[in-house]
């Protein structure tokens, strides 16, 4: 009987250990497809805050609370995509970017999750949460001016056309 038991723990901490291989390892890219990767993620970024912006500011704040829920998505997605991206090989010379692109994506998050919260009547909290975005297009701009200008084509999709 402690053999089974000695079995089920053995298989139970290979299965930890392939589920940390797989997800606790960075996304290793060819550095042409990591910088691609990176501004997709800085323009998937921008537009988002542009629409929790234009939502911002509209006189009847009505649809606020649902853009800033679809915005922290988005902000959460790059976030953790600055975490795991990586260059398959050589130094990252993104590096910088991908760092200033992060502290784009949590800034806006806190204020999309103050926007999206209940006290969003409250001046104080709609003033914290324009100065976090402020700060948000700060970092962005940052790392837009540290991606290259010139990027290249992305691959070509191997999946079927429908």
């Amino acid at each position: 009987m402690i053999w089974l038991y000695l079995l089920l723990l053995a298989v139970a901490a290979v299965g930890l250990w392939g589920v940390y291989r797989i997800l606790g390892t960075p996304s290793r890219l060819a550095p042409t497809d990591y910088a691609v990767v990176l501004a997709d993620v800085a323009d998937s970024v921008e537009r988002a805050a542009a629409r929790l912006r234009e939502a911002l500011d509209a006189s009847p704040a009505t649809a606020l609370d649902d853009v800033a829920g679809q915005s922290r998505k988005i902000f959460q997605t790059g976030y953790y995509q600055t975490l795991r991206l990586r260059p398959a090989a050589g130094a990252d010379v993104l590096a910088a970017a991908r760092a200033e692109l992060g502290q784009a994506c949590e800034a806006y998050d806190w204020a999309s999750r103050m926007l999206g919260s209940e006290s969003v009547r409250n001046p104080l909290i709609i003033e914290a949460a324009r100065r976090l975005m402020d700060v948000g297009d700060n970092a962005l701009r940052q790392a837009a001016q540290a991606l290259p200008a010139e990027l290249p084509a992305p691959h070509e999709s191997t999946a079927p056309s429908r």
